[in-house]
């Protein structure tokens, strides 16, 4: 061995090894070189050195984001409303006196059926129905006004009653087809119109319904206009 004990001990030429290995800190100079900022040794089964995943976890949070914001965009979306009538009766509600000289009438109840395919409620405003006869109306529109707390839950169904007063009079084509000494059969269109407004947003919307109904106009054989006439002018004199 050398006497010199500045000398690296990993430098020393050992005789009975072949083998000689370079200090991996000084590389053999014996002296370590200092730096002008702060060193730090860290060990290599140190936590901060291993791998981290923040890509992986980047990845994860945007598919997160995206599917928690289409799950909302689809609940929130707004849907369509379903509206179908059921079990409509037709009430023959004229005078037999006055069959022949004015008008007949016709009561037209329905069963309003509305079903929502809305995730959030509704809120219904009011419930309109029309008549037609060969494209034209017949008697005033029917209204049902809802009140103004009346929503319709998410995915829901109500059933409205609406009642219908049809007048014949003289004028109209349905009259003339209904008067002769058999039944006639007319067929008159419904037309069924909702209002209602959204829950979140409280934009108008309208949604329509048309139907077609067989209905009987008058319940037997009319009498001739002479007759009447004549039972008129006895009563009188």
């Amino acid at each position: 061995m050398l006497d010199n004990d500045d000398d690296p001990l990993l430098n020393i030429s050992n005789e009975n090894s072949s083998n000689n290995r370079r200090c991996p800190t000084c590389q053999g100079t014996g002296s370590v070189t200092q730096s002008p900022g702060l060193v730090a040794l860290i060990p290599l089964d140190d936590v901060r050195l291993k791998r981290r995943y923040t890509f992986l976890w980047i990845i994860l949070t945007i598919l997160f984001c995206t599917l928690a914001a289409s799950a909302t965009v689809a609940v929130l979306l707004p849907r369509s409303v379903h509206l179908s009538i059921k079990n409509p009766i037709v009430i023959d509600a004229t005078n037999d006196t006055y069959r022949n000289t004015t008008c007949f009438h016709l009561k037209f109840y329905h069963r309003t059926s509305i079903k929502s395919d809305n995730w959030v409620p509704i809120h219904l405003i009011n419930l309109t129905t029309s008549v037609e006869y060969q494209l034209l109306p017949i008697g005033p529109d029917a209204e049902k006004i809802y009140e103004h707390k009346m929503f319709l839950r998410p995915l829901g169904k109500i059933q409205s009653n609406i009642t219908i007063q049809l007048d014949f009079d003289t004028n109209t084509m349905a009259y003339r087809a209904c008067h002769g000494i058999f039944r006639q059969m007319l067929m008159l269109k419904l037309r069924t119109t909702l209002t209602y407004a959204d829950f979140l947003l409280g934009r108008i919307q309208t949604t329509n319904n048309i139907a077609y109904q067989y209905v009987l106009c008058n319940r037997g054989e009319w009498n001739p206009m002479k007759s009447v006439i004549m039972n008129m002018t006895r009563k009188d004199l």
